[in-house]
């Protein structure tokens, strides 16, 4: 069976006649109920193959195909998301406290543009709740933890320094392989945190408490000013941060397909899938230039393909993550990507180590 055709021609239909946030509700209970299935159907959703093997901040993954944080932000698929073939999975936004997030309607779909608008406001269940849940899930493949700030503005300061801080104290003894603070979510109402004496401030004493070197990386947005990202980097570098997540949505609306009085209607949120790609790609190539050789990038935004994912290796990334492409390509495009990659390696006679940051040599 196409499972990749299946879904197109009568899954997605069917998803699509729901709002967008029932679908992914229903998604993640179809994800609970067929996920002892999954590995009677290895074949058909995960790739093969052992030459994309990459290492990530020292765990060593079975491809470089992850899932990006907001599809998983409780924890509740880690059990089952390896074997539709992601090689990892980032879980959260993770926040200190429990958050409805913001009023719904939240999460709209971009048909047209094959994106998404979201303003979800960080909603979830808190970091005790999500750290207790980890403990007693049995994972079935690496794990990423994105922590950010709750969504309120009452909690700024010092109090959102501990806020962060009562995050990583939930989450730092899980057996996780990395920990991305997120400094970019658009959705809240402090927005991107620009103030660069809190960062730094918050780089350290998260470094303070990480008495097991956990993997730490943070979330940039594709938004920043030069000068923002230079600050970041800064700090970064200077508080020994493993690398950098490039990136989060965009606030921004350009080239769109859809028609401007159903943006309009949609209003504010962070807009991803396919129009994401070249800013996405843009910010991988600023970090690349800024960052230490020994740091690393995890590419993130508007991949639906092999193609896609090859772009932002050679731009840099050791490794990408999915979220909207997986609500139109649906469950086999982590296999599609993971073969299509494998292709255009074998093509250009590249080993995915060799691809990574080789962007001016093979335009050369």
């Amino acid at each position: 069976m196409d499972h990749a055709l299946f879904y197109k021609q009568y899954i997605r239909p069917l998803l699509f006649k729901l709002d967008s946030e029932s679908a992914h509700k229903l998604a993640h209970e179809a994800g609970h109920l067929a996920g002892s299935l999954f590995p009677l159907f290895a074949n058909d959703f995960k790739y093969q193959g052992n030459d994309l093997s990459v290492n990530l901040a020292g765990t060593q993954l079975e491809n470089p195909v992850g899932l990006a944080a907001g599809f998983d932000k409780n924890g509740l698929l880690a059990s089952m998301l390896g074997n539709i073939g992601f090689g990892f999975a980032e879980i959260g936004s993770v926040t200190g406290k429990p958050s409805a997030g913001n009023p719904k309607p939240r999460l709209f779909r971009l048909v047209d543009d094959e994106g998404l608008i979201n303003r979800l406001g960080l909603n979830g269940d808190g970091a005790d709740v999500v750290a207790q849940r980890l403990k007693t899930t049995n994972l079935s493949l690496p794990i990423g933890i994105n922590i950010a700030k709750t969504n309120d503005p009452s909690i700024k300061g010092d109090l959102a320094v501990e806020d962060i801080l009562h995050s990583f104290k939930a989450v730092k003894d899980l057996p996780a392989i990395y920990v991305t603070i997120n400094a970019s979510c658009p959705n809240t109402k402090e927005g991107i945190l620009e103030e660069k004496k809190q960062l730094a401030t918050i780089f350290s004493e998260v470094q303070k408490l990480n008495s097991g070197k956990l993997p730490l990386f943070v979330k940039l947005s594709p938004d920043s000013s030069d000068e923002l990202l230079h600050d970041m980097v800064e700090e970064a570098i200077g508080n020994s941060l493993t690398g950098y997540v490039c990136g989060n949505t965009t606030t921004t609306r350009k080239s769109l397909r859809t028609n401007s009085q159903m943006l309009e209607k949609i209003g504010t949120g962070g807009l991803s899938g396919r129009p994401l790609k070249d800013l996405g790609l843009s910010l991988c190539r600023r970090i690349a230039k800024l960052k230490d050789a020994n740091q690393t990038i995890i590419g993130v935004g508007g991949i639906f393909s092999g193609q896609d994912a090859f772009d932002y290796i050679v731009a840099g990334a050791t490794v990408i993550e999915i979220y909207t492409g997986l609500i139109y390509e649906g469950p086999t495009l982590p296999k599609q990507i993971c073969e299509e990659l494998s292709a255009l390696l074998k093509s250009r006679r590249m080993s995915i180590t060799e691809a990574t940051g080789s962007e001016s040599k093979i335009k050369a």
